[in-house]
């Protein structure tokens, strides 16, 4: 099963014309180590969104094609399902780190999901 797989994937922001995705064919095997660069609004947060399964649950807009991420259909899965088979690092961790200790940080999306800190 490949970690990542967008398979012509287009998508179009609510009240825009123009898509910000437009046919992306990408496959991510697992074990690889995959960097996302580019230009200021070349893509790359938008191909995350959908990756994380945002797109099309939350942002709302057009999307054609498929995501699969870790064998789940992001169409019929939201973040919550994506969230136990793939994650997101932002650049800027000021602005994604929420807690003060490594330990904290890493119980606060646990917690969330309804387990305790044991676990």
């Amino acid at each position: 099963m490949r970690a990542l797989d967008f398979d012509r994937f287009s998508y179009t922001y609510p009240g825009k014309d123009e898509p910000a995705l437009r046919e992306v064919s990408l496959t991510v095997e697992p074990g690889e180590f995959v960097v996302c660069t580019g230009l200021s609004a070349s893509g790359k947060s938008t191909l995350l969104r959908a990756a994380s399964g945002l797109i099309p649950h939350f942002h709302g807009g057009a999307a054609s094609g498929h995501v699969i991420v870790g064998g789940l259909d992001t169409r019929e899965h939201g973040p919550g399902d994506l969230a136990r088979v793939a994650g997101t690092l932002l650049q800027d961790p000021e602005t994604q780190v929420v807690m003060q200790t490594v330990g904290a940080e890493l119980a606060f999306p646990l917690e969330n999901r309804g387990l305790s800190r044991a676990a």
